[in-house]
């Protein structure tokens, strides 16, 4: 008989039964068994049990799994709460990147700055805290508590909110009241919500040509959506090495566009020295350009080569289908039911062009246009592999599109590509979408939730405020039924607070419960399980916890087992009470399961035994796959935390040339005049700027680079001075003035490289060294 397994909550899941539930996302939600959750729901009626009976799982299990499982559910956590942070991060950077444009170019009001400035002052960290009063901490964890269980009304809700809204909107919804990216239930509960959403969307989008495809905030939540852990996780398994491989040739020019050939060939010329020969003139046509036998010449071999680059990523993406994560599945899968529902006429392709509308426009495709935003490579490439990279994406659209036209007439000559992989992208995309679906786990983990005492959200008093003000805002159509329990809620909680001060925001742990509670006697009924089934589960717990806390060298540790024994011995253990309490608990299931005729005891108890023994030898074989899934996550979270340090130096920098900006705009005043005084030199040496990344490239010799160092100076807010030295000599080799503004500049341009003679710096990361070691001396 195989044994099967539930993923019990995660909030449950530091104590020690936790440990021997492990069964994967992959297991709860993939189709490998070929077997519904109900078919085994003998099985799974331990996820339930457990959660229970919370006084019984006192018994701590320190082997080499359960440490291995710790580790990983605290990575997990460490992800999902560092995926919020950049989100918001990269919202406010987002808004800061055209208003620092504006104040680059001196066309920003006061005013402007002012606004700019207390923007910036409301993206550092929250002190933790506490709600106003404890009846509001009750009625607000009601509400928090119907939202994520009931995700009809967050759908609901996103079909009303503007794009204005929605950013907002989706912080809450994907990083708090779902937050929790690597838990069944909240995933299972967002996807139900996205279900609702894209129902709506199907019903009412007339134009099949604009279904997934418009800019809205549906599109927004499924962009979102797969910039999540897992999302990001397959992003940098299956495209990090293909695109990195990419960038690194910098002078592959595979531009195919007839005009800008021909336009870089008569530059080229005049560079050279020469004169245009006969026939060759500027400001052709883009059709004339086509025409030149000599840039046809140029973009026969391009083509070719892009076609290449571009099947070597479809390769890469169609090997990596078990990579995929499940709820990007899932929603392809949703996609393609509600296109056969609402056309039951179309063929395949057309279904595969809907999907593409979400797998490839919404969450590949903008990765290889923008990887850097992404995180999968750390600097902004070169134009020639960028402009690659966005070939390559039009060319993975078009296949999944399939459109009897091209928008730019020479992408016409690629079709080639297109034809020889329509197939198998129909294929791949149809594959995507076999997974199974996980409603009767959901039945199971919510009445799970409803028996727990310890389920709770960290949020902000501004993201409850502003959740209640959307509520609030659109309540005659969330709510048309008065007696809804939305409504009920609503109307006990009054009036939405106003938005709080940065200064009186605060972070809460916001416990969750319902206001309508289903008593715990029902819940057996409920999922239709015999107590009887109850019984041999909670058996079969108790005697893989006993298992894994005895010796390993003890005799009743041999097989086949003697559970008899087992329970005799666990019972009589010294100085451990619960191992004690377990074994004599051991002991009365056995007898009960006797009486009920469920097991024997003149076969040794064979039914209940083989099962445990089968647990046990898949926990041994899952110690494993937790490592690897660790060690695949950990590479993760650094490239999120690396982001979170690039995001908040950015920041910083908007800060100190926004401190800049204003103390000229006030003129000088005395305290002005104390800030003006000179900063440094500060000394860098070359090892030490190398290993920080400022130096990307060096031309001094090898056995030369211990001698050489950089003094950098800073004579006034803004202003910057870098000399390098060589140890010995008292001048400097050579002196660079920089400016706040032009290494913005720079910055937003996507120059990454500033040219030192000597040596290559990164802009971005000279923009952190100096935020870093000025700010602050200057009181920004």
């Amino acid at each position: 008989m195989a044994v099967a397994m539930l993923n019990a909550p995660s909030r449950a899941s530091t104590s020690s039964s936790s440990s021997f539930l492990p069964m994967t996302r992959q297991n709860t939600m993939s189709s490998h068994d070929g077997r519904s959750v109900r078919a085994s729901k003998r099985y799974s009626v331990t996820a339930l049990y457990l959660s229970m009976s919370a006084k019984e799982r006192d018994l701590e299990i320190e082997d080499d799994l359960a440490r291995a499982q710790k580790i990983l559910r605290d990575l997990k956590a460490k992800i999902s709460s560092q995926s919020k942070k950049n989100f918001v991060l990269e919202k406010d950077v987002r808004y800061l990147d055209s208003r620092i444009a504006l104040l680059v170019q001196n066309r920003m009001a006061l005013e402007e700055q002012n606004e700019v400035a207390n923007h910036l002052e409301d993206t550092t960290d929250l002190s933790e805290g506490f709600f106003p009063n404890d009846e509001k901490t009750q009625k607000y964890g009601n509400l928090l508590f119907l939202l994520q269980s009931e995700p009809r009304h967050i759908a609901h809700l996103c079909r009303l909110v503007t794009m204005a809204e929605i950013d907002q909107l989706l912080q809450t919804v994907m990083f708090t009241i779902y937050g929790n990216q690597y838990e069944s239930r909240e995933e299972h509960l967002l996807l139900t919500m996205f279900q609702s959403v894209l129902t709506h969307q199907f019903d009412n989008t007339p134009d099949y040509s604009s279904l997934l495809r418009a800019n809205t905030p549906v599109s927004r939540m499924m962009t979102t959506y797969t910039r999540r852990g897992p999302g990001q996780s397959y992003l940098k398994v299956v495209l990090a090495d293909r695109i990195n491989s990419l960038i690194e040739i910098k002078d592959l020019d595979l531009e195919i566009n007839p005009l800008k050939v021909y336009e870089t060939m008569v530059a080229k010329i005049e560079a050279d020295g020469g004169s245009l020969p006969t026939g060759l003139q500027k400001g052709v046509t883009a059709e004339q350009a086509a025409e030149n036998e000599n840039v046809q010449r140029i973009i026969a071999p391009r083509l070719e080569m892009l076609m290449e680059i571009a099947n070597s990523f479809l390769d890469t993406i169609i090997q990596g289908l078990e990579e995929t994560p499940y709820g990007i599945r899932w929603i392809c899968k949703q996609i393609r039911s509600l296109s056969r529902r609402k056309y039951p006429d179309a063929h395949d392709q057309t279904i595969c062009t809907l999907i593409g509308g979400f797998f490839f426009l919404r969450f590949i495709n903008p990765a290889i246009v923008t990887p850097r935003s992404y995180m999968l490579i750390e600097q902004t490439p070169a134009e020639n592999p960028k402009r690659t990279l966005t070939y390559v994406a039009k060319m993975l659209q078009n296949l999944a599109n399939k459109p009897s036209y091209a928008k730019e007439p020479y992408m016409v000559k690629l079709q080639p590509f297109i034809e020889r992989n329509k197939e198998r992208i129909n294929k791949f995309m149809l594959d995507l979408c076999e997974v199974q679906d996980f409603y009767e786990t959901l039945e199971m983990d919510n009445y799970i939730a409803l028996s727990k005492r310890d389920l709770e959200l960290s949020i902000s008093l501004n993201e409850v405020y502003a959740t209640h003000a959307l509520l609030e805002k659109h309540s005659v159509e969330l709510g048309k039924d008065e007696s809804s329990h939305l409504n009920v809620l609503l109307q006990e909680l009054g009036p939405a607070p106003a938005q709080l001060p940065r200064k009186e925001n605060r972070a809460i742990n916001l416990p969750l419960y319902s206001k309508w509670e289903t008593p715990l006697d029902d819940l057996t009924a409920a999922l239709d399980i015999t107590q009887e089934e109850v019984y041999f589960m909670e058996a079969k717990s108790t005697f893989v916890m006993i298992m894994r806390s005895l010796p390993t060298n003890s005799i009743v540790t041999r097989r086949p087992l003697r559970l008899d024994r087992v329970a005799e011995a666990a019972a009589t253990t010294k100085n451990d009470s619960v191992m004690v309490r377990k074994g004599i608990r051991g002991l009365e299931l056995l007898e009960q399961l006797q009486e009920t005729g469920i097991i024997e005891k003149d076969d040794g108890f064979a039914l209940l035994r083989d099962e445990v023994e089968q647990e046990l030898v898949h926990l041994g074989s899952l110690k494993e796959k937790v490592i690897a899934e660790t060690v695949k996550l950990e590479e993760v979270f650094r490239t999120i935390r690396d982001h979170n340090t690039y995001l908040v130096g950015q920041l910083e920098t908007y800060k100190s040339y926004l401190h800049n900006v204003r103390g000229q705009s006030e003129g000088a005043s005395s305290k002005r005049q104390q800030t003006q005084k000179v900063l440094g030199p500060y000394k860098f040496t070359h090892q030490q700027l190398e290993k920080e990344g400022v130096i990307q490239k060096s031309n001094v010799p090898e056995n030369r680079r211990a001698n050489i160092y950089f003094n950098i100076t800073s004579p006034s807010p803004g202003t910057f001075v870098i000399s390098l030295h060589y140890k010995g000599r008292n001048r400097g080799l050579l002196e660079l003035d920089l400016k706040l503004d032009d290494l913005l500049e720079m910055q937003k341009e996507n120059q990454e490289d500033l040219d030192l003679e000597y040596v290559q710096f990164n802009v971005s990361k000279v923009l952190l060294l100096l935020n870093k070691r000025f700010a602050r001396k200057r009181g920004w």
